[in-house]
């Protein structure tokens, strides 16, 4: 079985690797099927996921599909400097605080 959480926190792969900075992907070509093992969100060998070409495919979907029919704000009063943008730790990964956003339907008229 493989040691996921401290694959993906190796700090020969990650600058920073216990911080969250999405824009890392952005210019990277991480390979995430678990071959090079920077990232294996999906386990690797014999035990990956067999669903992760129906999950990758349906998180693209359903995130453009979020991105295309509302437009997203922060609530009032909040600004982008002022978001606590720390992790919880537990089994996942996730925000300490939630995040709130206000989606309004874009009309398309």
């Amino acid at each position: 079985i493989i040691n996921a959480w401290a694959i993906q926190r190796d700090p020969s792969f990650w600058e920073e690797p216990n911080e969250f900075y999405p824009e890392r992907f952005l210019t990277s070509c991480v390979d995430f099927k678990g071959q090079h093992f920077q990232l294996i969100p999906f386990g690797s060998g014999r035990r990956s996921c067999p669903g992760i070409l129906f999950s990758t495919i349906g998180a693209e979907l359903a995130l453009a599909n979020l991105i295309f029919v509302f437009d997203w704000a922060l609530p009032d009063g909040a600004k982008d400097e002022t978001l606590d943008m720390s992790e919880g730790y537990g089994l996942s990964i996730h925000r300490r605080n939630p995040l709130m956003a206000v989606a309004t339907p874009f009309l398309l008229i």
